[in-house]
C-alpha cells in the first residue's frame, strides 16, 4: 500500500539508494565499505552533503556545539508545535559497511522532503519534523560512543564532549573545527518522540523471515577503558624474569575476558576490541598497554557478576605478569525497555503495510537508546545479509532498505499528525 502523503521521487527507493550511493562516495575503501572517522575530512564531505539536502528540501540546518546536525522542517501552523525527530549517524568504523548509521539518516532525509512536499500540497500537521545526524556514535575515534545523542539529552557536558580526545591526542574540538562543524546554532528542543531506522547487524530477522524487527529491549553493558604499566626495557638482554612486561599482562587478561563467555553461553558476550601498545616496537618490551573490555548481556544479575569477575581478572593479570594496573574510565548501560505505545504504533504502519514483523532485543547500542526515559522512543531494524556488520562485506537487500523506509514514512506521517503522540498516531483515523 502507498501512502497518499508521499510523493515517490523525493522520498522513495531510488532517491533512497541516491543518498546512499553519495554518501558511500565519502570515505570509500577498495572493499566497497567506508572509513569515515567521526570528525575527519570524509566526516565532513558526509555532513556537506546533509546540509545540502535539508536545504534543498526547505529545511532549516542548525549545527551545534558538538558538530550534531539537525534538519529542522516546519510542518505545523503553529510556531510551538511539538517536534517528531528521526535520525542516526553518518561516522563509521575503519574500513565498515556503508548502511550502519548512514541509512537511517539517508531515509530521514526521504521523509523531510517528502513531508514538506505533502504539506505544500495541502496536507495538514500538528507536529513539525527533524532529520538528525548525531556525532560520534560510534565511539571508533573519540570515547565514549552515543556522544552527540547523550550530550544533546545531557548525559554529557558540551565542555566535557569537546575534549575527548583521539589516540593522536586531538581533542573533538579541534577535530571539528578543522572541518568546520563545531557549530554554534542552539539545539532544537526535546522531540515528543524519536524514531530511528537501522539495519539489524544481526541474523535473527534473516532467520526469521521477518523484514522489520521492532526493538522492545536493549542488552545492557558494561565497558572498561583499563591500563597495564609495565617497565620499558629492551626485548633483547633484559632478563626474563625480572621483566614487567605490560602486553603480557593484557595478553591474560584478553584471554580470560574472552572464556569469562562461556560462563553464560548465549547470556554474556564480552570483547576486547582495542588494544594501544606503548612504545609499540619490536625490540622493546611495553611499558603501557591500554584494553577497552566489553560485557553485554539481557540479564541484570549475569551482568553485574560478570563485571565483578572481570574486575579480578584485569587485577589478577597484573599480579602475574608483574605490572600495575589503572581503570581509566568505566560506562555501565542498563537494560531498559522501549516504550510500549511506540512499538505498538510501528507494528500498526507494518501492518497496513503487509510487512512481517518481529518484537526482539538490540544487542548493539544506538542513538536511539539515548532517549529512553526522556521521551517515547523507538528503534526499527531491517535485515542484515548474514549478519555481517563493522565489515565492507555489510549488506541489506534492497528490497528490505525501501520496506524500511516506507514504514517510518508511515509512522512518521501518523505522528505528524498526531502532536508527536504515538498512541494517538496509532489510531485507524491517522492511516494513510
Amino acid at each position: 500500500m502507498t501512502s497518499r502523503s508521499f510523493t515517490p521521487e523525493v522520498d522513495g527507493p531510488q532517491r533512497l539508494e541516491e543518498l546512499l550511493a553519495r554518501f558511500s562516495a565519502c570515505g570509500a575503501t577498495p572493499g566497497g565499505g567506508v572509513t569515515r572517522l567521526c570528525a575527519s575530512p570524509a566526516d565532513g564531505a558526509a555532513r556537506d552533503i546533509f546540509g545540502d539536502e535539508v536545504r534543498a528540501a526547505s529545511g532549516n540546518l542548525r549545527v551545534d556545539a558538538v558538530g550534531n546536525q539537525f534538519g529542522l522542517f516546519s510542518l505545523a501552523d503553529q510556531a510551538d508545535a511539538p517536534l517528531v525527530m528521526m535520525g542516526s549517524h553518518l561516522d563509521s568504523q575503519s574500513r565498515a559497511g556503508r548502511l550502519d548509521g548512514t541509512y537511517g539518516v539517508a531515509a530521514a532525509l526521504c521523509v523531510g522532503a517528502g513531508l514538506m512536499r505533502a504539506r505544500r500540497a495541502g496536507r495538514r500537521f500538528t507536529a513539525d519534523f527533524c532529520a538528525v545526524n548525531w556525532t560520534n556514535e560510534e565511539g571508533a575515534r573519540f570515547r565514549p560512543s552515543l556522544l552527540g545523542s547523550g550530550t544533546y539529552l545531557g548525559r554529557h557536558a558540551v565542555a566535557e564532549a569537546l575534549s575527548c580526545r583521539d589516540e593522536s591526542g586531538t581533542t573533538l574540538s579541534e577535530a571539528l573545527d578543522a572541518i568546520g562543524y563545531r557549530g554554534g546554532d542552539s539545539p532544537p528542543p526535546r522531540p515528543a518522540c524519536y524514531l530511528e531506522v537501522h539495519v539489524e547487524q544481526g541474523t535473527v530477522l534473516e532467520e526469521t523471515g521477518r523484514t522489520i524487527g521492532i526493538v522492545t529491549r536493549n542488552w545492557g553493558a558494561t565497558k572498561i577503558e583499563a591500563a597495564f604499566l609495565g617497565v620499558q626495557a629492551h626485548t633483547g638482554p633484559g632478563r626474563m624474569e625480572v621483566r614487567r612486561d605490560a602486553l603480557l599482562a593484557a595478553a591474560y587478561a584478553i584471554a580470560e575476558i574472552r572464556a569469562l563467555a562461556d560462563a553464560w553461553p548465549g547470556l554474556l558476550y564480552t570483547a576486547v576490541g582495542r588494544v594501544a601498545v606503548t612504545p609499540n616496537s619490536a625490540n622493546v618490551v611495553p611499558a603501557r598497554v591500554e584494553l577497552s573490555v566489553e560485557l553485554r548481556s539481557a540479564d541484570d544479575a549475569v551482568l553485574a557478576e560478570a563485571g565483578r569477575r572481570a574486575d579480578r581478572l584485569l587485577d589478577a593479570a597484573a599480579v602475574r605478569a608483574g605490572t600495575g594496573l589503572t581503570i581509566l574510565a568505566r560506562n555501565e548501560r542498563p537494560i531498559r525497555a522501549m516504550p510500549e505505545a511506540v512499538c505498538d504504533l510501528v507494528a500498526v504502519c507494518a501492518e497496513a503495510r503487509g510487512l512481517g514483523a518481529l518484537r526482539m532485543d538490540t544487542v548493539a547500542g544506538h542513538d536511539a537508546l539515548s532517549f529512553l526515559g526522556i521521551c517515547p522512543t523507538g528503534l526499527v531494524f531491517v535485515p542484515s545479509i548474514g549478519g555481517i556488520a563493522h565489515n565492507e562485506a555489510e549488506a541489506t537487500d534492497p528490497a528490505d532498505l525501501a520496506a524500511g523506509l516506507a514504514l517510518m514514512r508511515e509512522a512518521v506521517d501518523r505522528l505528524c499528525r498526531s502532536g508527536g503522540d504515538p498512541v494517538r498516531a496509532a489510531r485507524p483515523e491517522h492511516a494513510g
